[in-house]
């Protein structure tokens, strides 16, 4: 049968949690962003090994149906190949109609776990709704000035770990071109080496593109990177290179680590770019008994 799960781990509420939210923006004055000279000469952008989407809701209920590219037919309940052994002389509608659900899912974000709904109060890297968000007039600020572009909002909860054991979160926002956005790269959050910090690491790119290549810079965007939940994005295929309508002309480049207390208002600072970062304690709650 289907079965749905409502339960985490208790092991997870064992562990430090936290509560972050993050908000991105550009500057949107040429003046600022030319502060510096950009160049794609050495420039090496690419994705850390660990990394992960931010969940929602609507990404635990999408279908195969919905996330299929254009053109492309989904695979038929009815042309999924069985097993000689389990066929039977008379079709029995109820198992055809059961595994005509199992073939259109929803399935769990990764393979091998089993499906669940999302516990907001204890599951890790959920995109929060915006009634626990402490950014609600920052965003709205940074909205209604036209010297500046909110870009990304994130709001979640995650236990701490060490370097070594952190987990990256894939960004992205701004306007879409091609299979790029304007705003990409990953977040990452840490204990320092004392466990009396945490660190922000933040590796952003904003670029700017154009109808045509450049022909005087090499500017190169990594490939998206595929990520368990989400269709792949036809990136790298001679199929992508010929439907290519956009090119990279600019690409600013933000890679900072911010050393920070929680509880604290962060802002990392950047000609192009702007970010904010407070990390408050979070308890997780226990089950009812």
């Amino acid at each position: 049968m289907f079965c749905l799960l409502l339960t985490t781990p208790w092991a997870a509420a064992q562990e430090t949690w936290f509560q972050i939210e993050v908000s991105v923006f550009s500057n949107e004055v040429p003046a600022d962003r030319n502060e510096e000279v950009w160049t794609a000469a050495g420039l090496a952008l690419d994705y850390p090994p660990r990394l992960r989407r931010l969940d929602t809701l609507l990404s635990r209920l999408l279908i195969p149906a919905f996330t299929e590219p254009a053109g492309v037919e989904p695979l038929a309940a009815e042309n999924l190949s069985a097993p000689e052994s389990l066929l039977t002389p008379e079709p029995d509608p109820v198992a055809e109609r059961l595994d005509s659900i199992r073939a259109a899912g929803p399935f769990p974000p990764r393979p091998g776990e089993p499906y669940a709904f999302i516990d907001f109060a204890r599951d890790a890297f959920v995109q929060l709704p915006m009634t626990d968000s402490d950014f609600r007039q920052t965003n709205s600020a940074l909205e209604r000035n036209p010297r500046y572009r909110l870009l990304f909002h994130g709001l979640w909860r995650q236990p701490m770990p060490m370097r070594d054991a952190a987990t990256a979160l894939f960004v992205s926002g701004g306007e879409r071109y091609d299979e790029h956005y304007e705003l990409e790269g990953s977040l990452r959050f840490h204990y320092n080496n004392g466990r009396d910090r945490i660190v922000a690491d933040a590796d952003l790119w904003l670029s700017e593109f154009s109808v045509t290549p450049d022909t005087e810079q090499d500017w190169r965007l990594p490939e998206l990177p595929v990520l368990p939940g989400l269709p792949a994005a036809a990136v790298g295929t001679p199929e992508a290179a010929q439907m290519r309508r956009y090119f990279p002309a600019t690409i600013y480049h933000l890679a900072q680590q911010r050393e920070m207390r929680s509880t604290e208002f962060h802002y990392l600072d950047h000609p192009a770019l702007g970010v904010i970062v407070t990390v408050t304690p979070y308890e997780v709650p226990p089950f009812p008994e």
